[in-house]
């Protein structure tokens, strides 16, 4: 039986991904880091000095992409691997003072990427979409942070 692609969520999620990253990346030629690296500095905005090991389960990104991207971070002097005090083998991954600068950038350009993306939903619709969309992330993800995250609580 053939079905059309537009039922395929998969399908949405891919086309909406790369969007975004198109849409993201020109913006962040400018702070000299790719799309591969933002979300990167986006968890590490609210978790620095977390290990290497868990930021990759964190994002759902395998070891080897984690420290490509982390190679790239540190190349531009947004972050820094220094070893775990409790773990020698381990590292903890913290962000500069130079990433602390553009943070704020950097969640202007998330934010009018979103407010783009969503802007044909109304507000309650898109409070709806978002709650989904974490429901959904968070049933196959492979941690449980956000049942338990503290920036709902701010």
């Amino acid at each position: 039986m053939k079905r059309c692609p537009d039922y395929y969520v998969g399908r949405w999620f891919s086309i909406l991904h790369r969007l975004s990253m198109r849409n993201l990346g020109p913006d962040l030629k400018k702070f000299k880091i790719g799309s591969g690296q933002i979300m990167f500095l986006l968890e590490l905005y609210y978790s620095d000095g977390v290990r290497q090991e868990e930021l990759s389960t964190l994002l759902n990104i395998d070891g080897a992409n984690t420290t490509r991207a982390l190679n790239k971070l540190e190349e531009e002097g947004y972050a820094v691997r220094k070893a775990d005090c409790r773990d020698g083998r381990a590292y903890r991954v913290f962000l500069t003072p130079k990433a602390f600068r553009i943070k704020a950038d950097l969640f202007a350009l998330m934010g009018s990427w979103e407010e783009k993306m969503l802007a044909s939903l109304s507000s309650r619709e898109q409070e709806t979409f978002v709650n989904l969309l974490k429901k959904i992330g968070q049933s196959v993800c492979e941690h449980d942070r956000c049942a338990f995250c503290r920036l709902e609580q701010e």
